[in-house]
C-alpha cells in the first residue's frame, strides 16, 4: 500500500508539472506549430577488412552536392583522432561559410567516432614532464593501408571526392598528421595541426623529434610537397613552457632551407586565446595560407572585361586555378547574393548586349545543375533575347518540367512564360 500511495503521490507531481508548462505554452503568444531537425551531415557505419573492426565516420557534404554535376569533385579534410568528433561541427560550418563565398573550394569533411588513436607510440621527451612515452598501442601503417586501400577509394566512388587531401589534428590528435607528413608525405596535400608545440618535440625514439624526421624526410626527397600549419595559443606559452617556443623556432629554423614553391610552411602564435579555444582563428588562419584570397578569389567583372571572350576567360582563370592545385575547380555556377558565379554573370552580359556570352554562360550553368529549373528559365531568356525562339521554348518547358519535380514555388510564373513565348513564335 505504500508503494502503490508513493506511485500516487509521483504521478499527481508530474501531472501537475506537465499541465503547469502546458497552461504557460497555451498562454504563450507563440504557437508551435512544428518542429524538423536541419539535417547537415551523416553518420556512416562500415566494416574494414584491413583493419578487423567496425569504422563509424562522420562525413559533411557541401551544399551542391546533389545538384552539381558529376563534372564536380571535391577535396577532402579529415580531422584526425578522437578530437575529430569534438571539432566536426564547427570545422564544418567553416568550410561551408568560406566555400559558399569563394574563399576555398567546396570540400567533405571527415571525422570519426573513435577513442582509439592511429598514431605510432613516441617518446615526449620531457615535454610531458614525467610521462616518458605515449602508448597509443595501434598501427599506423595499416590505419595508412586502409585509408588508401578503402576508405579514400570508397568516398571517390560514392562521393566524387578527388585526389587533393587535407588533414587536420588538434593537440595529442596531432600525432597521426605530424606521422603522415613525416613518413606519408604524398598522403595529404596538406597538414594543419593546432595546439601542437608540444607535440614536435616528441619523436620515435628517444632524444629524437619529428622536427627530426621532418628535416630527414626533405633531404632525402628534396622535390617532395608539402603545405604544413602549425598554431599555439599564447596561454599555452605561459610560465614554463620556454620548450614549447624552443620547438617552434626550432621548427622554422630547420626548415627554412626547404621553403620554396614546394614547402608552405606557417608557424604562429595566437594572441589572447587558450589551449583548444584558438582553433577558429587557426582554421581561419591556415585556410588563407593555403588558399590565399588573391590567387584564390575569382573577380567575374573584371575577367569578361578582358579582351577575348567572356566564358572563355572565365574557364582559363579557373585553368591556372587548377593547374597549381592538382584538382579540376570549375567556375562556381551558383553564388548567393554576389556577382561571381555563372548565373550572375550572366545575367549582366545579358544587359550589357552581350547575348551570344550570356547563352554560353548560360548553358554553362545548366550543364553544371541540370536539375535548376531556374538554370533554363534564365537560358531561355537569354535565347528569345537573341531570337532563338524554338530553343527558348525548349528551354522553358524544361524549366516548367524540373519546377513541378523539385521547385513548385515557380511552376505558375515558368508556364506563364512559356505560353508567351509560344504565342510569340505564332505571330
Amino acid at each position: 500500500m505504500k508503494t502503490n500511495s508513493l506511485f500516487i503521490i509521483i504521478t499527481l507531481l508530474l501531472a501537475s508539472v506537465f499541465s503547469g508548462r502546458a497552461q504557460q505554452a497555451n498562454n504563450s503568444s507563440l504557437t508551435q506549430i512544428s518542429t524538423a531537425p536541419i539535417s547537415h551531415a551523416e553518420k556512416i557505419t562500415f566494416h574494414s577488412k584491413i583493419l578487423d573492426e567496425k569504422r563509424v565516420m562522420n562525413i559533411y557534404l557541401p551544399e551542391s552536392f546533389h545538384d552539381a554535376s558529376e563534372d564536380h569533385t571535391y577535396p577532402i579534410i579529415m580531422i584526425s583522432g578522437s578530437h575529430g568528433v569534438k571539432f566536426f561541427q564547427m570545422i564544418s560550418g567553416v568550410v561551408k561559410h568560406l566555400s559558399s563565398v569563394t574563399r576555398m573550394p567546396e570540400a567533405i569533411v571527415i571525422s570519426f567516432d573513435e577513442e582509439k588513436h592511429y598514431a605510432p607510440n613516441v617518446y615526449t621527451n620531457g615535454m610531458w614532464g614525467s610521462t616518458e612515452e605515449l602508448e597509443f598501442n595501434a598501427d599506423p601503417d595499416q590505419f595508412v593501408k586502409h585509408l588508401k586501400e578503402e576508405l579514400f577509394p570508397y568516398l571517390k566512388k560514392q562521393y566524387r571526392a578527388n585526389g587533393y587531401r587535407m588533414i587536420i589534428g588538434v593537440s595529442g590528435s596531432s600525432v597521426f598528421p605530424l606521422h603522415t607528413f613525416a613518413k606519408e608525405p604524398d598522403l595529404f596535400r596538406a597538414h594543419i595541426t593546432v595546439a601542437s608545440a608540444d607535440m614536435i618535440g616528441m619523436g620515435y625514439q628517444p632524444n629524437t623529434t619529428f622536427i627530426d624526421a621532418f628535416e630527414e624526410s626533405f633531404i632525402k626527397n628534396p622535390n617532395r610537397k608539402g603545405q604544413l600549419y602549425l598554431g599555439i595559443a599564447s596561454s599555452d606559452l605561459k610560465g614554463k613552457k620556454q620548450q614549447y617556443q624552443n620547438n617552434l623556432d626550432e621548427l622554422k629554423k630547420r626548415l627554412a632551407p626547404f621553403q620554396s614553391k614546394n614547402l608552405m610552411l606557417k608557424v604562429e602564435t595566437i594572441p589572447n586565446e587558450e589551449h583548444y579555444d584558438c582553433i577558429i582563428k587557426a582554421m581561419l588562419s591556415s585556410i588563407e595560407m593555403i588558399f590565399p584570397i588573391e590567387e584564390w578569389s575569382p573577380k567575374f567583372r573584371d575577367i569578361i572585361k578582358q579582351p577575348g571572350n567572356a566564358l572563355e576567360n572565365i574557364d582559363a582563370f579557373h585553368q591556372k586555378l587548377s593547374t597549381m592545385y592538382g584538382f579540376p575547380i570549375l567556375p562556381k555556377a551558383e553564388r548567393w547574393n554576389s556577382v561571381n558565379s555563372l548565373r550572375f554573370i550572366g545575367g549582366k552580359l545579358l544587359k550589357d548586349g552581350r547575348i551570344k556570352e550570356s547563352i554560353e554562360v548560360f548553358k554553362r550553368r545548366v550543364e553544371y545543375h541540370p536539375k535548376s529549373p531556374w538554370a533554363y528559365n534564365s537560358l531561355s531568356e537569354a535565347l528569345e533575347k537573341d531570337n532563338q525562339l524554338k530553343a527558348a521554348i525548349e528551354a522553358q518547358q524544361k524549366a516548367v518540367e524540373l519546377a513541378k519535380e523539385y521547385d513548385n514555388q515557380y511552376v505558375s510564373e515558368y508556364q506563364k512564360q512559356l505560353s508567351k513565348l509560344k504565342d510569340k513564335l505564332e505571330k
